[in-house]
């Protein structure tokens, strides 16, 4: 069975018979795809993650939207002002607590309709 690479500069799948690899003097290996990525690899000395037409570069987006996404869902701490004013005290003028209970169970739930 041929094995399938992946090009180790932009990310894209190697179709079998097309390609090169390029040997290092320290023995290791770069699967790539076409001459273009030959050239930023060996010669430009590019990292592929500044490129924008590769893979790498689109994954390293997404990781940084993601984690965008979660900065945003975080709840925002209180100020510091807010933490150091005294809470004021009200006086309550509402009834106790069993009269709202009993207003709450007296109160009729909404009916729920089923579509078939």
């Amino acid at each position: 069975m041929v094995k399938k690479y992946t090009c180790t500069f932009c990310g894209t799948d190697i179709e079998p018979g097309t390609g090169s690899v390029y040997v290092k003097n320290d023995g290791s290996l770069f699967y790539l795809c076409s001459s273009k990525c030959r050239r930023n690899q060996t010669q430009l000395k590019r990292t592929a993650r500044r490129l924008k037409w590769t893979e790498v570069y689109e994954e390293r987006l997404r990781r940084r939207a993601q984690a965008a996404k979660k900065k945003k869902a975080k709840p925002k701490s209180k100020t510091k002002k807010e933490t150091k004013a005294p809470a004021k005290k009200k006086e309550s003028t509402t009834k106790p607590k069993e009269s709202s209970k009993k207003s709450k169970a007296t109160s009729k739930p909404k009916a729920k309709s089923k579509k078939t």
